[in-house]
């Protein structure tokens, strides 16, 4: 008898962690007839924390060095725990006036509470999905105004994001092209090693809606960079204010990243707390190699 009283209590537990079509149709007030994904989130608010990132800050310079880097981030949020590889690569086609890099989140490891799955309202299929692989990012960067450098550094650059990624049904990436353009700059201050930087762009991706095909947004960011005696710590904060209202579209975070050079390595540690729409501390540790070309 105490056997099957556990039992049904794990029954139980299991019937109340999981979701009918049922409890779907009934959550999202389904028409009968849209497909699941017009239901789907997709704003930074409502995804994971690697689906529509933040772009990194730039300090106004063309990063001239060839490098890969691999890394893990761990994301922290009630209701969501992330785990992810990163890898992240430059190269410079142009000394000091045009470079290329790749962002990309190869695999991802999340475990979702049931009221965050119902907030996102994920379709049942995806309910215990736990796995799944991020999107690509690529930047092309230009000098710009090379004139001027002996006042300010200023740089322009083009990112695109492909829909890569591989759990839109989990609410984890948006499964769609997106795309930005910025100009940072970076302004030396006397030579401590201390710069003041900072980034002004638009951002724009591709969302389910049926009112709107599609998101913008400016992408701004200021902070200060320290680079000296093979140590390089960046802080600062950054986001990007879509023009939806309260449609969850407007994250801001702030960044605490440092370097350590050890010949041709690098060692990276990295600190990000979500201030408004991104529901996430992060932390993250990783390694550089630098290749001779």
């Amino acid at each position: 008898m105490r056997f099957i009283i556990s039992l049904l209590f794990v029954l139980s537990t299991v019937c109340v962690q999981s979701q009918t079509l049922a409890q779907w149709s009934q959550l999202v007030q389904w028409d009968g007839v849209s497909h699941w994904s017009r239901y789907i989130k997709t704003f930074p608010a409502f995804q994971g924390p690697n689906a529509l990132p933040v772009p990194r800050v730039g300090n106004g310079l063309i990063d001239s060095s060839f490098f890969i880097s691999a890394g893990g981030s761990f994301h922290f949020s009630k209701g969501d725990n992330t785990q992810n590889y990163t890898v992240y690569a430059n190269y410079c086609l142009v000394k000091e006036l045009i470079s290329m890099d790749i962002y990309w989140v190869p695999y991802e490891y999340y475990q979702l509470s049931h009221a965050m799955k119902e907030e996102r309202q994920i379709y049942p299929q995806f309910y215990y999905d736990k796995k799944g692989e991020g999107e690509l990012h690529l930047n092309t960067n230009f000098q710009i105004l090379k004139r001027w450098k002996k006042y300010i550094n200023l740089k322009a650059r083009i990112g695109y994001r492909f829909p890569s990624g591989s759990g839109f049904g989990a609410a984890r990436d948006i499964d769609a092209p997106g795309y930005y353009f910025d100009i940072s700059f970076g302004k030396p201050i006397g030579r401590s090693g201390l710069t003041w930087t900072g980034m002004l762009g638009f951002y724009s991706w591709h969302i389910e809606s049926d009112k709107n095909n599609q998101d913008d947004a400016i992408l701004f960011g200021t902070g200060l960079l320290w680079d000296k005696n093979s140590w390089r710590v960046e802080a600062n904060v950054a986001g990007y204010i879509g023009y939806l209202e309260e449609s969850g579209d407007k994250p801001v975070v702030f960044r605490l990243h440092a370097e350590k050079r050890i010949k041709r390595f690098s060692v990276l540690f990295g600190y990000q707390q979500g201030l408004n729409d991104f529901d996430y501390s992060t932390g993250e540790l990783g390694v550089k190699y630098f290749i001779k070309r």
